[in-house]
């Protein structure tokens, strides 16, 4: 609190736009089943279960930690809808902290809580 905050439409990304509604997920599964129940479902499935990283390790392998919460959040909508089948996304590293409070001048907390 109390410092400068990052210019929100600072190179805005285009992002392409996916019509209609956000299909129910995983998280939506988690909810319903409770955490018992939803690993006794992960445990009985046949297929392989993903986790798409690339908001995590291309963040910080290519783009040197410095992907903003709101470019995250931007492309949330379209990666959900396209990509419905995933497990999870993978968005949080190890130095997100750090980077957050020293470079971006985020509050680390705001992304977790997406």
């Amino acid at each position: 609190r109390g410092r400068p905050q990052p210019k929100a439409d600072a190179a805005a990304p285009m992002v392409p736009y996916l019509n209609g509604n956000v299909p129910d997920g995983s998280k939506q599964k988690l909810d319903a089943l409770g955490p018992e129940k939803f690993a006794a479902w992960m445990r009985a499935q046949k297929e392989v279960l993903v986790t798409d990283t690339t908001m995590r390790d291309g963040h910080q392998s290519l783009l040197a930690t410095r992907m903003r919460t709101y470019d995250i959040a931007g492309i949330a909508g379209t990666y959900a809808r396209a990509l419905p089948q995933l497990l999870s996304l993978e968005c949080w590293g190890g130095a997100t902290f750090d980077v957050a409070m020293r470079f971006l001048t985020e509050d680390p907390w705001e992304r977790l809580a997406l």
